[in-house]
This record gives C-alpha cells, structure tokens and sequence, in this order.
C-alpha cells in the first residue's frame, strides 16, 4: 500500500516513541524522527537507533531529512531548546505543512512560532499533554490551538488520537496548561509539606488519610468553585488560621514554604475589600467573585 502520510518527528523521547508507534501501525504513514540532545544524536548509538527503528520510525541524521516532504512535523524536544528548536523547524517550513508543537512552553514561545510557521506558509499547532503518557499513551489529550488544530484533529483521529481543540489562535492551550500548572504544582507543593511534617511528627498514615479521605469523596469541580465561591467572605479568617499555623510548623522545625505563601494569597484577597460588597452569603456563581476581583485589580 502506497503511504499517504508522511509524519516527521524532532525530538524521540517518551512522548515522541509513544506518538510515532501509534502512528506507524498503519501502513499508509511514514515516520521518520531527529534527534539532536544531549544524549542521543548523529552518530546515533546502535542501542538508540534500535530503540527508534523498534517503533517503525525511520532515523535521519538532519533536521533537514526530517522537515523536508513531512506532512506533518510534531516538534518534541526539551522545553529548554523548545524555541530554538522551533525557530529551526520555521525556517525550513514548506507552503502546507502542519508544525505540531507539544512542548510545555510558556503562551508567548507558542505565538512566536506560529507566526515563524505561519510567516512561511505553514499551519502551527499549540499542542499539550493533559495528562502522563505512561497511563494514558498516545490516547493522552492533547488540548490544542493555532491555525492547524482543526486539521490536526482530523488528521490524527483515524490513528487514534484525543485531540481537543480550544481555537484557532496559538497559545490559548499553553495558557490553560499553563494555568493548570499552577494548579498541580502548588498542590505537589502543599502535599509535600503537610506530609512532610506529618512523617516528622509520626502520623504519617493518619494524615495522609485525612488529606485524601475527604477529596476523594468530592469532585475537583465542586470544590473548586466551593473555594472561589467562599474566598470573599472567609479569606480573612483563613488567613488568621494560616498565620498561626505558619508558627507551629516553624517550632516544628518546618520551614512552611507553601503555608506561607497560602496566607499570603488569603491576605491579598482580603485586602480587596469586597466582603461589603458580597456579605457573609456567598455569590451563587463563582464567576461573579472573579469578575469583582477583575474590576478591583484592573479598574481600566
């Protein structure tokens, strides 16, 4: 059978190999990859082009190779080299060609190269892993935007991909992996200390029990906008209640990075003054607070 789709990758780590096998399976794609890291690059090792050709991807020794007659090029690489890399790709885009870029870069790096793609005739995709390969594979959603996110999905939904798509411009999904960043480390980061302190203080399974037991019963959704929701009328007391808490965990001998920070953003709600506004009854919809605190912090 005559291969119809031609899909090039930059970068072969754990994302790229899960992508390129998924493809490979049918024969009417090509994969070929490039690498160029710190560890694998021309001359290839025998042990890293096995682990490559055992995918079905064709190794290539240039970016060249890889860029010129892909359909498709899926930019996979460091977020380190993620706009250096980028730039390269642009500037060896040919009229029609899709550039997919799923590194976890800031929104102003994904719009930089859409424009570099787009200057060059080419269609860009804002690509993002919303959640671990390792579980999910190459079904993994993959939350995008930019001028190509449309085709994208269609193009990759006959091979088995999740490709949601946000819009058409560039950035919007970095900026909501971005956010949801913000999220998931802060709360790594608050996890850690609570459980830290509690191995300190020998109740470790006793907490991590009372942390989790209650979340598991509740959607994420219910709390978050429990949380939002309620921010106006209590913040001021939960900063209090934090305060004091910041100096247990110090004669505990913690340093209470994340605890610290909690009452910080407490107080800074606090201070925006919109109890009055609000009362002790919280809004029905938590988009009414964010809307305040808007009007507050950017009354122009």
């Amino acid at each position: 059978m005559s291969q119809s789709l031609t899909v090039g990758f930059v970068g072969f780590g754990e994302a790229a190999s899960c992508f390129a096998e998924a493809f490979a399976r049918s024969s009417d794609v090509a994969v070929r990859a490039f690498c160029d890291g710190g560890r694998n690059h021309p001359p290839y090792t025998e042990a890293f082009r096995a682990r490559v050709e055992a995918t079905g991807t064709d190794l290539v020794d240039t970016l060249d190779e890889v860029v010129s007659g892909s359909d498709v090029v899926i930019s996979a690489v460091q977020v380190a080299s993620a706009q250096q890399v980028g730039e390269a790709i642009a500037e060896r885009v040919e009229p029609g060609q899709l550039v997919v870029d799923i590194n976890a870069t800031v929104p102003e790096v994904k719009q930089h190269l859409a424009a570099a793609v787009e200057a060059r005739g080419g269609s860009f995709v804002d690509a993002n892993l919303m959640g671990a390969i390792t579980i999910y594979g190459h079904q993994v959603q993959l939350y995008s935007s930019g001028s190509g996110a449309e085709r994208f999905r269609e193009l990759a939904a006959p091979y088995g991909f999740n490709v949601d798509v946000a819009g058409p411009q560039a950035g919007t999904s970095a900026l909501v992996k971005m956010l949801r960043s913000v999220v998931t480390k802060g709360i790594e980061g608050l996890i850690v200390e609570a459980m830290t302190t509690a191995e300190y203080a020998g109740i470790t399974e006793e907490a991590f029990h009372g942390i989790c037991d209650p979340m598991d019963e509740t959607k994420f959704s219910y709390f978050a906008e429990m949380v939002l929701k309620t921010n106006v009328p209590h913040a001021g007391r939960r900063a209090v209640e934090m305060e004091a808490i910041v100096g247990s965990l110090q004669r505990m001998g913690i340093e209470p990075t994340m605890t610290r920070a909690t009452t910080q953003r407490l107080k800074d709600s606090t201070a925006l003054g919109l109890r009055e506004r609000f009362g002790d009854t919280p809004p029905a919809d938590y988009r009414e607070v964010l809307r305040a605190y808007r009007e507050v912090e950017r009354p122009d």
